[in-house]
């Protein structure tokens, strides 16, 4: 592979990068509507949900040619990230309900 070729592959890696920043943003606006939806942080992980959710990214991943070996572990981590967001927001809510 030329220098040339690297450059481009390089750059379309970096627009690809962009538009999963933008899709993980969008995401995250999801997760916090959610967690006003709650009940509280008991609430915040459901094994059920987090099976069916990874069940669906392994065999999307499948059907896309992505190697499960990264879907599964990036996704766990957005899933662990996104519950530890959605507890913040909870405990920012809960001291703002019992604020004077």
């Amino acid at each position: 592979m030329n220098t040339t070729e690297l450059e481009a592959r390089r750059a379309r890696i970096d627009r690809i990068d962009s538009i999963l920043v933008r899709i993980v943003a969008a995401r995250q606006r999801q997760v916090a509507v959610i967690a006003a939806l709650k009940a509280g942080q008991d609430s915040v992980r459901d094994p059920a949900r987090i099976a069916a959710i990874l069940a669906r990214v392994q065999s999307a991943a499948r059907h896309c040619g992505l190697d499960e070996a990264i879907a599964i572990p990036v996704w766990r981590e957005l899933l662990e990230r996104s519950a530890e967001s959605q507890q913040k927001l909870m405990t920012c809510a809960e001291r703002v309900d019992r604020s004077p």
